[in-house]
């Protein structure tokens, strides 16, 4: 089975946040999402949503918390489960231009580096609960009901 034959998925920062902390509201629905995944799969996610995610966890729910974050994410990296991107300069290259073409739009910077890497990698799928991933056509998983979030 080649790189072709895998199903990408983009893991944004809330469903990281949803899976490792127990007390948020979606942490049951990304549990089971994250369950009924294939292992053809190849989970992927930025820097920047792993930096993002971890000083999210750090001022929310605490140092251990984003520390076994990082663990986490590392144990996934090293056992090939997920691939972590770094942008490069032709990606950052792109995203001031996400930036003033949505300014109408409340985007954050890793927002709009997502943006980028979704676009450049053709990733259909995000896993996650930002809606302004429909901004650019991508289908959310898993799917929820509005204000559900």
């Amino acid at each position: 089975m080649g790189a072709k034959d895998l199903y990408k998925l983009f893991i944004d920062t809330g469903a990281f946040i949803a899976l490792i902390d127990e007390r948020d509201s979606m942490h049951q629905a990304s549990k089971t999402f994250y369950a009924s995944l294939s292992k053809r799969t190849n989970l992927m996610t930025s820097i920047m949503v792993i930096s993002e995610t971890y000083t999210w966890l750090r001022y929310h729910a605490g140092r251990d918390l984003a520390i076994r974050f990082l663990d986490i994410i590392d144990r996934s990296e090293k056992a090939g489960a997920l691939q972590v991107i770094l942008p490069d300069n032709g990606t950052m290259g792109k995203v001031h231009a996400v930036l003033k073409k949505y300014h109408d739009q409340d985007l954050s910077y890793t927002d709009a580096v997502s943006f980028v890497i979704l676009e450049i990698m053709n990733i259909q799928d995000v896993f996650g609960f930002d809606s302004h991933f429909y901004i650019i056509k991508r289908n959310l998983w898993p799917s929820v009901k509005p204000g559900e979030r």
